[in-house]
């Protein structure tokens, strides 16, 4: 687990640097003076770099010989349902695309039997794309793809 953290936090911290150096080449709006539009992610990008120096830091304190598998099924049916996510969210819309990815990384990672869970995956798998719809497409007027569903909403 240590070798895995200390991986991890290192691709954290290299990952970050490069959307915060990504950040400042965002072009600024006419009239726009004081904060550009990368400030925000810099800001967020500089706490995911703070948050992987800490996570090396811990791991080197600590003596943790813990082994854990990285490739596992539940990693690569996760990777597998991000791909098929992306590949159907045109065709499926957002709202439809999202009740199913959200139920499926809810089974894979509850640790409750599913005859127990089934209420709790139903309701967070829709109320949470039918709310984060409800607060962008609707409220904010941000494009989101319909799919499906294009001519009822």
């Amino acid at each position: 687990m240590k070798k895995l953290n200390l991986i991890f936090g290192a691709v954290l911290i290299a990952v970050s640097a490069f959307f915060f150096y990504y950040a400042g080449t965002f072009q600024r709006m006419p009239g726009q003076k004081d904060i550009g539009p990368g400030a925000f992610p810099r800001f967020v990008c500089g706490l995911l770099i703070l948050s992987g120096i800490l996570l090396i830091l811990r791991e080197i304190k600590q003596d943790n010989q813990e082994t854990v598998s990285l490739f596992s099924l539940k990693f690569f049916m996760g990777l597998l349902s991000i791909f098929c996510y992306f590949l159907l969210l045109k065709g499926l819309g957002f709202i439809l695309d999202s009740i199913w990815i959200v139920a499926v990384m809810m089974l894979m990672l509850l640790n409750e039997p599913f005859k127990k869970a089934w209420p709790l995956i139903a309701g967070v798998s829709v109320g949470v794309p039918t709310g984060l719809y409800m607060i962008f497409g609707v409220f904010l007027k941000v494009p989101i793809p319909n799919g499906l569903l294009s001519g009822i909403l």
